[in-house]
């Protein structure tokens, strides 16, 4: 994982996406705090996706729960919609629903990382830090768009596993 210096994470464009005033505005002093200069607030999935369309990000942290258009389908737009400049952004997931099914469906739709309401300053923190240094290449193909999930830090020397359980996470 590389260090970011500081120069780094100011010349960095954050997008939050957050319904809730109060929680949006506690996510936008958070990445002020991370020393982000350039953080855009949006309060629905269809104005982030405009501004998606039309600048390019270096990292979106979003709420799951959102009208008319929640986490999902930005994820979604993101990783396969052609018009929007990053498809490679790094895309946190912010939810109060934090089940295993969740975890599983946010890995399986290429989320970059998943975070648990109420969110934690150094939980947030250390979640931005490691997707923001992730150097595991980037996969698209019919059935994925997304960070590589083959975690090949956790396959056991020889590169295989023993079942096919192993696999699962």
């Amino acid at each position: 994982m590389t260090k970011l210096s500081k120069e780094d994470l100011r010349a960095l464009r954050v997008m939050i996406v957050e319904d809730d005033p109060p929680t949006r505005m506690l996510m936008r002093t958070f990445m002020e705090h991370l020393l982000f200069d350039d953080v855009t607030e949006r309060e629905n999935g269809e104005a982030a996706l405009k501004d998606l369309t039309r600048r390019h990000y270096d990292l979106v942290v979003t709420d799951l729960e959102m009208q008319p258009m929640n986490g999902w389908d930005i994820l979604h737009h993101i990783r396969r919609d052609p018009n929007v400049t990053n498809p490679y952004v790094p895309v946190i997931l912010v939810t109060q629903h934090a089940s295993k099914e969740a975890v599983l469906r946010a890995r399986d739709y290429g989320a970059s990382a998943f975070v648990a309401k109420p969110v934690d300053f150094k939980n947030l923190q250390r979640t931005i830090m490691t997707v923001l240094s992730d150097a595991r290449p980037f996969v698209k193909s019919d059935d994925y768009a997304g960070p590589d999930r083959r975690r090949q830090d956790k396959l056991p020397s020889g590169g295989k596993y023993k079942r096919d359980d192993d696999y699962r996470w």
